[in-house]
């Protein structure tokens, strides 16, 4: 059982790690945004041959293209909160804490973020799309979908465990 739980709390900080990560990639893509779009930048950007890019002036762009930087955005946002919520989880069972609400209201919160990711995974590459280069992925993400069906599934099986948990202490 010890094991187990330095398992659970490697895990929690992995996830903790990954929170992180996706704040620092949040920040760093706002100011991405907010330095392409002043027009001191582009200035001096202007100098630089963009035709060297790999998709010459298509690249420079896409990325300082607003819209495409804050679907960027919502998905690192919508990531790191999922991480956060995986990380309750781990904390939770470290702690032996199984049957308690919170896990199941936890395990509904993700399977809607998974509902969410399943569709703006897909959004940056629709507008790339809609800018002229050609992707090959598609606009939903089914697996995030199948994902969040199995979350919400556990998430109805540990809703009743915890009913059962509740009636057999009243018993005892």
């Amino acid at each position: 059982m010890n094991s187990e739980k330095s398992v659970f709390k490697g895990l929690k900080w992995v996830f903790s790690f990954f929170v992180g990560i996706m704040g620092i990639a949040a920040v760093g893509l706002l100011v991405m945004a907010v330095l392409f779009n002043l027009p001191t930048v582009s200035q001096k950007l202007s100098v630089v041959s963009v035709d060297s890019l790999p998709f010459g002036r298509y690249t420079f762009d896409i990325l300082s293209s607003p819209i495409f930087l804050l679907l960027l955005i919502a998905n690192i946002i919508l990531y790191g909160i999922l991480f956060l919520f995986v990380r309750s989880f781990f904390k939770n069972l470290e702690m032996d804490y199984i049957f308690v609400r919170d896990n199941v209201e936890m395990a509904k919160k993700i399977a809607v973020i998974m509902l969410l990711l399943s569709i703006t995974s897909g959004l940056p590459d629709l507008y790339v799309s809609f800018q002229g280069f050609a992707t090959d992925s598609a606009i939903m993400d089914l697996t995030y979908i199948v994902g969040a069906a199995i979350v919400w599934a556990l998430a109805k099986i540990l809703e009743k465990a915890n009913l059962i948990a509740e009636e057999n202490e009243l018993t005892i």
